[in-house]
């Protein structure tokens, strides 16, 4: 065990008395409220399609924006967080997402763009914070027995977001037959919900006071200047296994960007509305499903990997095979292709929506739970989950870039989602290979205990 790490584990010293708001439940719940609150408001917009605006093209290129900051923030976030704590992180990453919501209420209202794309901008840089310490939060936090479960809580929580949301928009909406943006009321409810992320996020508890049920501890190791901080994220970024997963990284998020314009494209508002509401459920159970298998400590750790992996991979790629036979009938058809809930056709086309959300949040799910078993402490899964979620951000910066051009071909999108999405397998599959167990460094309270008692009776006495 290195000498930071040891340090930073006695620093908290031996846990006498066990508070429920020092535990990992309560940590969880924080993060999953920041997450309800923030991101998850986020994504009910997002699943009206395209910010419920009527034309998703200037949304799209503030997504793009949203996302090409995040991408560059995230990295430089896994090294920041672990220098002003992951308490700070959070709080931080909370703050941009009511000025996203009022950016496109703006634009509902006003149809100007330039608040949009200014709060975009700022969204686009606090999510970077954000998502590099929810993140770390959730896989980091508890032990790594119990990770993949906590992750489908976490899931939850985000996904219950847009279905709060989506039952809004279900309500205030419910009478758009047509397509086209929805009511202001919409964002005025989002924008407030937005407002109570930083003050919950300022509940979580730094992780050397926090205590785990298997008495282990939460080991950190933070470097001891800024420079060598950020020289072991570029380090970690060029080694061999994060090379191999950038495919995965990349792709995981991608489809989001079509989704949107799927929706907003071929979807009534109150059909938008309803999808926003429902699809969120199949996110919520394919990420228990996967965590019941990548929990199960009976099967081995690389055989449960391997199962989950081809599992979720089937699903997607079925998915872009199912889009692409879709699409060839909406463009050979002689009319404007408009789905109303429930009306012909309505069933084949949304249900496309539901496994693009079943498969991918499971997709995610998977790939926190990989870098989660590499790393070694709470450090240097801060500096993975910013690596993670920073290429997955460069993934949909391309994506919501694309959905940009209203003359794009919807094939392109189709295209690329399958063509990386296979490229991946082969060298996932080989980090899978090698994964033999947790690399988490172990550290008990007990250790603390006795290492705390070591140096009290190695102490010099003082003269009475």
């Amino acid at each position: 065990m290195s000498s930071p790490s040891s340090v930073s584990a006695h620093e908290a010293g031996p846990i006498k008395k066990h508070s429920w708001f020092r535990s990992i439940p309560f940590q969880i719940l924080v993060a999953s409220c920041v997450s309800f609150t923030a991101p998850g408001m986020w994504d009910a917009l997002g699943g009206l399609g395209a910010g419920g605006a009527a034309k998703p093209f200037a949304v799209s290129a503030a997504n793009a924006l949203v996302y090409g900051l995040f991408a560059i923030f995230c990295v430089a976030a896994g090294a920041i967080n672990n220098r002003i704590g992951l308490k700070h992180g959070l709080a931080l990453g909370a703050i941009g997402y009511p000025l996203y919501g009022a950016g496109l209420y703006t634009n509902n209202k006003t149809s100007s763009t330039g608040f949009m794309l200014f709060g975009s901008a700022i969204c686009g840089i606090s999510a970077g914070f954000f998502w590099a310490a929810e993140a770390a939060i959730i896989i980091g936090y508890p032990s790594p027995s119990d990770r993949a479960f906590y992750l489908a809580i976490w899931q939850t929580a985000k996904a219950a977001g847009p279905i709060v949301g989506g039952a809004t928009n279900l309500g205030l909406n419910a009478n758009q037959k047509t397509t086209g943006s929805v009511s202001s009321a919409t964002y005025i409810v989002f924008i407030v919900i937005m407002c109570l992320g930083l003050p919950i996020a300022l509940l979580l508890s730094p992780a050397e006071r926090v205590w785990r049920k298997d008495g282990t501890r939460i080991v950190t190791n933070k470097q001891a200047t800024w420079a060598a901080e950020f020289k072991a994220v570029f380090s970690l970024f060029g080694s061999r296994r994060i090379l191999l997963l950038l495919p995965a990284f990349f792709i995981s998020y991608f489809y989001n960007g079509f989704v949107s314009t799927w929706l907003t494209t071929y979807f009534t508002v109150r059909s938008r509305a309803f999808s926003s509401f429902f699809t969120n459920f199949a996110g919520i159970f394919s990420s228990f499903l996967i965590a019941s298998l990548l929990d199960r400590q009976s099967i081995h750790i690389k055989t449960r990997a391997k199962i989950a992996f081809l599992s979720i991979v089937t699903i997607l790629i079925g998915t872009w095979i199912w889009a692409t036979i879709l699409q060839k009938r909406f463009y050979d058809s002689e009319t404007d292709v408009v789905f109303d809930w429930f009306k012909g056709g309505f069933g084949s086309a949304y249900a496309l929506v539901f496994f693009w959300q079943f498969g991918g949040q499971a997709f995610q799910q998977f790939l926190y739970w990989v870098v989660g078993q590499y790393a070694t402490d709470l450090s240097s899964l801060s500096h993975h989950t910013g690596i993670l979620r920073g290429v997955e951000a460069l993934g949909q910066t391309v994506a919501w870039a694309m959905q940009s051009q209203g003359n794009a071909n919807h094939f392109v999108s189709i295209g690329l989602n399958f063509g990386i999405t296979v490229l991946c397998i082969f060298p996932t599959w080989i980090v899978l290979s090698e994964l033999e167990h947790s690399h988490e460094v172990t550290v008990t309270e007990e250790d603390v205990a006795k290492q705390s008692d070591v140096e009290t009776s190695s102490a010099p006495k003082t003269a009475a």
